[in-house]
């Protein structure tokens, strides 16, 4: 199992956007893009896949993104002009700047854009 943590901010938004928008879930995924040749979003879940893991009630992971998010930090920041969900400390190793979200390439649940 890999560390994945999620902040209390960001279960909120999560519980919330899954209860209105009748999902069971979201899952973290990567894609390619962003500073260090990948990014991070989330997509709603209709049900949980048997290779997921419970990373909390309202979110699952699978193995592959679980391996690229080992260590990191999602988080809903509400500070600036639009909220948006941003994930810490991801891609260090490969040589990102460990935050993906803040030039406002994410997608996603949540995400509106700039």
């Amino acid at each position: 199992m890999y560390n994945i943590t999620v902040t209390d901010a960001a279960k909120e938004k999560i519980a919330e956007m899954c209860l209105e928008n009748n999902m069971v879930a979201v899952r973290p995924f990567v894609h390619g893009g962003g500073c260090s040749g990948m990014a991070h979003s989330m997509t709603f879940v209709e049900e949980k896949e048997k290779r997921d893991t419970e990373v909390f009630e309202y979110m699952y992971i699978d193995p592959i993104t679980s391996a690229f998010m080992d260590g990191a930090t999602i988080d809903y920041d509400t500070s600036g002009m639009n909220p948006t969900f941003v994930f810490h400390d991801v891609f260090k190793e490969q040589g990102g700047s460990g935050t993906c979200g803040g030039c406002g390439a994410a997608t996603g649940p949540g995400y509106e854009p700039h």
